[in-house]
């Protein structure tokens, strides 16, 4: 974990110098970054041969003064700068403090290296690579010695995590004062891999951001005088087609809903499926319907949450149920097949979510908000835009997930496992965020709890997994956090 969780993006990073720089030399501080990032190499390696990679602005300097700090310490140092070197003022003085100024090769020399530091380009970075550097991080990334990224992996666009057409891949990134969304959003935070932040006297803008990583929550308490029915009551509409993942996606959900922390789950289906549902739940009770009509009763009397898609046909009926859920007082998470309903009636389905009063959360993957969102480069601006519009909170799912609400708080989630990429993992998701939604928590927090809650399981689970693995180990994972 992280000491603080608040993501600077360029422009605050930047204020955050120059605030700085008003009251201390600037020089100052380029020497506290190279000092501590030093002082994190002695540690944790015993190099015989290290190669930094240098630039002409103020990476670069932290690079210079880093081969410095090296050479005092008896260890072989050598500086490659593929475009040019110390153009930046700092970066001048840097190269003046040097002690062996014939380190610097005008050729890439990789024999023998057991230490690799990027000191290319920081989080300013802004272009694409030429064809002759992308062959020599090309060249660079082939090789098996440990590399080091300082600030931000050559290559990687500091707002979005983007790359240029190649960028170094680290298996460590020191970085200073806070985190940067590049750490955190693909591919950048695989690129970026593990990152350590350094303290080295920054201006404090926390409060000028509203982007932040995703932490351990709160869980409320349970009072001895609740029942199943003050304690969170779900409604979740079932798939009609009950066969594979139609059937997996409501049945997950139902029952992660329920280990979540909802007093009662009800199953909404359409009378010809009722059997079926009979033979197959536990604790779920049923209600179907015949029509259009009872299902309007049903909303209509409902003062509850419900969760809307899982599994379900995309179909006019299906259409006319997300219209009376979007008109009612009742809570809602939307997912899943409603991307589709939502997209054919585009306009109509926008106005009834942007004008909406009651807490309503989407949980699109990509593939889902791209349906009805326009999408950018940026997935945090994404994220942010769809939350305005539709007046909601927005759950943009992936391995950096990205979560906000209207107001523009914005939470991304860090520590993931490739093993959620499996059929019901989203389905289990949603149930999470509606059971909490159910029992009273506010949108975005139900959001930004069902996120963490779903990684650390299957963190927690750290092998190839089913939905059924998250519902059984999800108890745990609330008993710890509790």
């Amino acid at each position: 974990m992280f000491k603080n969780n608040k993501i600077y993006n360029q422009n605050l990073i930047t204020k955050s110098e120059n605030l700085t720089f008003l009251k201390k030399d600037s020089f100052s501080i380029m020497r506290k970054a190279a000092s501590v990032c030093s002082k994190f190499i002695l540690k944790n390696y015993n190099p015989k041969k290290v190669v930094i990679l240098c630039g002409p602005g103020n990476n670069g300097g932290d690079g210079l003064l880093i081969a410095n700090n090296l050479l005092k310490k008896n260890i072989k140092v050598q500086i490659f700068a593929p475009i040019c070197f110390a153009k930046s003022k700092d970066s001048k003085k840097a190269y003046n403090k040097l002690i062996n100024k014939k380190i610097i090769k005008n050729k890439l020399d990789l024999k023998n290296c057991d230490l690799f530091v990027d000191a290319l380009f920081g989080y300013n970075f802004n272009k694409k690579f030429s064809h002759k550097l992308t062959k020599i991080i090309n060249e660079i990334n082939s090789k098996s010695f440990s590399k080091i990224a300082i600030d931000v992996p050559s290559g990687v666009y500091c707002d979005n995590g983007k790359i240029s057409n190649s960028a170094i891949q680290a298996d460590i990134t020191l970085t200073f004062h806070r985190l940067k969304p590049c750490h955190v959003l693909q591919p950048g935070k695989d690129l970026s891999k593990k990152v350590k932040i350094f303290d080295i006297g920054l201006a404090d803008l926390d409060n000028k951001t509203n982007i932040n990583l995703l932490k351990p929550p709160k869980l409320k308490s349970f009072s001895s005088n609740l029942h199943k029915y003050n304690r969170g009551e779900l409604f979740i509409f079932g798939a009609s087609e009950m066969v594979g993942a139609s059937k997996l996606a409501t049945l997950a959900a139902s029952q992660i809903a329920l280990k979540s922390g909802a007093g009662i789950v009800k199953l909404l289906v359409n009378n010809k499926s009722k059997n079926f549902y009979k033979s197959h739940v536990l604790e779920e009770l049923i209600v179907s319907y015949l029509n259009i009509n009872d299902v309007k009763k049903i909303i209509k009397k409902a003062n509850s949450t419900f969760l809307f898609g899982c599994g379900l046909e995309t179909n006019n009926e299906n259409s006319n149920i997300l219209e009376l859920l979007l008109k009612s007082k009742n809570k809602l998470v939307i997912d899943a097949s409603s991307f589709s309903l939502i997209k054919k009636n585009l306009k109509k389905f926008i106005s009834l979510l942007k004008f909406r009063k009651s807490e309503t959360i989407l949980t699109p993957h990509f593939g889902e908000f791209k349906k009805i969102f326009k999408t950018s480069e940026n997935k945090i601006n994404d994220t942010i835009s769809a939350a305005s519009l539709t007046n909601s909170t927005i759950l943009f799912k992936g391995n950096d997930t990205v979560i906000s609400d209207q107001t523009g708080q914005t939470y991304i989630n860090y520590f993931s496992s490739p093993y959620l990429a499996t059929a019901g993992s989203g389905d289990v998701l949603a149930g999470i965020i509606a059971s909490l939604l159910s029992q009273n928590y506010k949108a975005l927090n139900a959001a930004a709890l069902g996120c963490w809650l779903h990684s650390q399981a299957a963190i927690n689970i750290d092998k190839n997994l089913t939905a059924k693995d998250i519902i059984e180990i999800l108890p745990i994972i609330l008993k710890k956090i509790s």
